[in-house]
């Protein structure tokens, strides 16, 4: 049987839906680091980079449990970040063993560049067909949901195992 001979399933426009996100975001993040700093960061560098930037401040054992990467994968991702002088550490002063981390100054100015990329491109992508205002509120708006929901499912199968 070939996928058009099957009947449309109830969660196929959920599995369309994950479809479109990955590529959309593969597509915005070639298009948008081409040439940029931020291209010299991996897939974990960035992920960390991101969390830090919404959490500045932040401890190494929150990025690993609220962004789902290995404290050990997450305790390296730092030194690299620290080497690239993304990020700066400070020692917590009522408990030594935690590190709370903090982007740089060139951070700041990377991620900001690299934003108005991701803009750019979208706008550009969108030119011929501009959606409205109202449109990619909602968008961002349910997306925003999903992604929530993503976290709050984690952060439940991570509380019972």
């Amino acid at each position: 049987m070939t996928p058009a001979d099957r009947s449309p399933q109830p969660d196929e426009p959920y599995a369309e839906l994950a479809d479109l996100i990955i590529d959309i975001a593969r597509e915005v993040r070639l298009r948008s680091e081409a040439g940029s700093a931020s291209g010299l960061l991996n897939q974990t560098q960035s992920q960390v980079m991101r969390f830090v930037h919404r959490h500045p401040g932040c401890l190494v054992s929150d990025i690993a449990r609220r962004a789902g990467i290995k404290t050990t994968n997450v305790s390296a991702t730092i030194r690299e970040l620290r080497e690239l002088e993304f990020v700066r550490t400070e020692r917590d002063t009522q408990d030594r063993r935690a590190t709370h981390v903090f982007p740089t100054d060139k951070a700041n100015g990377t991620l900001a560049t690299l934003r108005d990329s991701w803009a750019g491109t979208l706008r550009a992508a969108t030119v011929h067909d501009e959606p409205r205002a109202d449109a990619l509120e909602t968008t961002r708006a349910t997306l925003a949901v999903v992604m929530q929901g993503l976290v709050a499912a984690r952060d439940a199968d991570d509380a019972i195992a």
